[in-house]
């Protein structure tokens, strides 16, 4: 599995430099790599639940002591409409909360933490607990330098779901940018979504006939943030699509519930790490080898200009799931067992 870092500015390739030429003949799709069975955690992993759930209090409670502490404004819950989540979605969130407590911790001290490594191919409770205590330490070290108190307190004990973890740690992502100097802003939304326009254009590589890059849609001012969210829960839409007729577990999104004017650039920011998460794992579903190029950071970025680039993430997505459905060698690939769901 490829490993991205979400918030840093990687000085690598353009995008539009760094992709390979497209590959030609007819498309072939090796044995991908076996991942675990489908199960669900509450049934397999009690114990890993109930730590879960511990660790993800301690972090929000201490949070909330640093907030307040901060002066900054306490976010109100915002259903952004993300349904049936997997252990990977809650991990690429995870791994989002991870490099927003380290930019804190920039930004308070100056201290840059060490680079995380790599993700292991099969993701399990057991190893997002570890990266959320982790994480946990580090907004320790933010608490520590501001002479903050961690409270030491008992927490009650509660059992919690996978779906409200995963809520849970959605809110924890929404709080802490609150406390940052530099917010989660659209040229954010805009690098992440060049991210998964470089996915796509490694996806489309195989089909000779595809256009991996298409051209930008036309610019339209005056967008907002939910402009923004409405394309990416289409974009969203095909890849649940592509996943259901390749007999995997989907995650949805349904925006009917969700209060569209309160939407932020860092709520759209997470509808577009949902759509790289999910990417990633179809890359590694069909044993993609070479990564995308990691996005430069583009300078100052409007909600249009993230609308535009959701439109030609939109056109890719569009060809791929076009091609997929036509595609004999996925038809004959062998058949394997899916990395381990929530339910």
């Amino acid at each position: 599995m490829r490993w991205r870092p979400y918030l840093t500015i990687a000085a690598l390739v353009l995008l539009t430099q760094g992709t390979a030429a497209p590959a030609h003949g007819a498309p072939t799709f090796p044995e991908a790599r076996p991942t675990p069975a489908p199960s669900s955690p509450e049934a397999t992993d009690t114990a890993s639940l109930a730590a879960l759930t511990a660790q993800i209090q301690a972090f929000a409670r201490d949070l909330e002591r640093t907030r307040r502490f901060m002066g900054a404004p306490k976010v109100r819950v915002l259903d952004i409409g993300i349904r049936d989540p997997s252990l990977r979605d809650l991990y690429f969130h995870t791994l989002t909360l991870e490099e927003k407590t380290g930019r804190l911790l920039f930004e308070v001290k100056g201290a840059h933490e060490i680079p995380p490594v790599p993700p292991p191919n099969d993701i399990s409770l057991q190893v997002i607990l570890g990266k959320l205590r982790d994480t946990h330490q580090t907004l320790r070290q933010v608490m520590q330098d501001l002479n903050i108190a961690p409270a030491e307190e008992p927490l009650p004990e509660t059992s919690r779901s996978f779906t409200q973890l995963f809520s849970d740690v959605l809110e924890a992502n929404r709080q802490l940018n609150q406390l940052l100097e530099r917010h989660i802003s659209p040229s954010d939304v805009y690098q992440e979504l060049t991210l998964a326009i470089g996915y796509s254009a490694r996806l489309l590589a195989r089909y000779p006939d595809a256009t991996r890059i298409p051209s930008e849609p036309p610019f339209e001012p005056d967008k907002q943030p939910k402009d923004v969210y409405r394309r990416l829960t289409e974009c969203l839409q095909i890849i649940s699509r592509i996943f259901d007729s390749l007999g995997l577990a989907a995650l949805h999104i349904d925006p009917s519930r969700t209060d569209l004017d309160s939407l932020q650039p860092s709520d759209v920011y997470l509808i577009a790490a949902m759509i790289v998460s999910q990417l990633d794992f179809l890359y590694r579903y069909l044993d993609i080898a070479k990564s995308p190029p990691q996005p430069v950071y583009p300078g100052l970025k409007f909600p249009a200009h993230s609308y535009q680039r959701a439109g030609i993430l939109q056109d890719q997505l569009r060809q791929l799931e076009r091609f997929l459905a036509t595609d004999r060698a996925i038809t004959t690939l062998p058949a394997r067992s899916q990395e381990q769901e929530a339910p």
